[in-house]
């Protein structure tokens, strides 16, 4: 197990999840030289998470989000953006602190149109991210064409349950998103793993 502590310190709220992750990133089983994409930096606990676990990252997001203009309160809840614009360090101050600065490469591209060839990643990570994608199933299908064959996608999204609680909480509703509403292709497998706050889908290619 990676040892969490200092990691949820540093993330507080936006870690209580971790060790559900954790446990989810190991099931899978990914190869330490494996190359991965994490879509939408944020605050970097995708991509921190996954240095701890010895994989090297790149990450990234687009430069300037149109649609984050219009939203509203959840968008500083929720995806992890209080630092928007400052993204690149606010990343870096944390991977700093948990010393894993050095297995993140950040770069700015869209999820709707990777800068990437077919093939190139073992495993592509999305944690809070779909929900924010204007065009979900063109992000998808451009995961799944920048995916080698033996690849995944981890698609992480928050649970029914806990987008009521925020509701409760917050006043604000955000989308349930399940990948299996984006995907209409034939040879692909979607598993779920259901938590507490948020499910962990695994995407591959049969």
């Amino acid at each position: 197990m990676v040892d969490l502590d200092k990691y949820k310190k540093i993330f507080r709220e936006f870690a209580e999840d971790a060790e559900f992750i954790d446990e989810n990133i190991k099931q899978l089983n990914l190869n330490k030289e494996s190359k991965i994409l994490d879509i939408g930096t944020g605050m970097g606990t995708m991509s921190t998470l996954l240095a701890l676990n010895c994989f090297s990252i790149l990450t990234g997001e687009p430069k300037v989000d149109p649609e984050r203009n219009g939203l509203g309160a959840h968008d500083h809840h929720h995806h992890q953006e209080e630092h928007h614009g400052g993204a690149s360090s606010s990343w870096k101050k944390s991977a700093k602190m948990l010393g894993v600065e050095e297995k993140i490469k950040f770069q700015y591209f869209n999820a709707q149109n990777l800068p990437f060839e077919d093939n190139s990643f073992d495993g592509i990570f999305l944690y809070d991210a779909l929900q924010h994608i204007q065009d979900r199933e063109l992000a998808l299908n451009e995961c799944l064409r920048v995916l080698n064959t033996k690849g995944v996608i981890v698609v992480i999204e928050w649970s029914k349950k806990q987008i009521e609680k925020d509701f409760k909480k917050y006043g604000f509703k955000i989308d349930y998103i399940d990948p299996q509403d984006y995907i209409n292709r034939k040879g692909i497998s979607i598993k779920v793993s259901n938590g507490e706050t948020i499910n962990f889908y695994t995407i591959r290619k049969k």
